[in-house]
């Protein structure tokens, strides 16, 4: 009875750190989401500011708005480069995040295997001493009834 009692506890300690990594996961999937969403905003923040640049280029445009469309074309460059390194830093947590879980997933399962062959021969156990009983019983009945018979 301790032992399943403290399977039991172990179990669901085991089953509240899955939970945990579970929600860390969904955390850390959302995180990268945003990222994703972030560089493809800067991305075409890029694509913007060159297309500008280009008009620019190609039509009659003073000196100041050149200067200004290759600065927002560097900083719009700069932005990916920023993005990219936070996708790059969300990916990580990512994976070290889905590790986490399939390690917890795993705990729990070698928990429950412990639970299960605990169980397991905790009923082998039950059926040996009931089929020791009847075999007690059915002795002491077949003594009776050869007592009775020597009578």
């Amino acid at each position: 009875m301790g032992n399943r009692f403290r399977l039991g506890i172990v179990l669901r300690l085991r089953e509240m750190a899955e939970e945990t990594a579970r929600i860390e996961l969904s955390h850390a999937l959302d995180a990268h989401q945003h990222a994703v969403s972030a560089v493809q905003a800067a991305q075409g923040r890029a694509g913007q500011e060159l297309r500008w640049l280009s008009d620019l280029q190609n039509g009659t445009a003073e000196a100041g708005q050149l200067q200004t469309a290759v600065f927002a074309v560097a900083s719009a460059q700069r932005a990916i480069v920023v993005a990219q390194e936070r996708l790059g830093r969300a990916s990580d947590a990512l994976f070290e995040a889905r590790r986490l879980l399939a390690d917890a997933t795993r705990q729990r399962e070698v928990v429950e295997r412990l639970r299960d062959r605990f169980l397991v021969a905790e009923r082998r156990e039950r059926e040996h001493q009931d089929t020791l009983a009847m075999a007690e019983i059915a002795s002491t009945q077949h003594a009776v009834r050869v007592a009775r018979e020597r009578r």
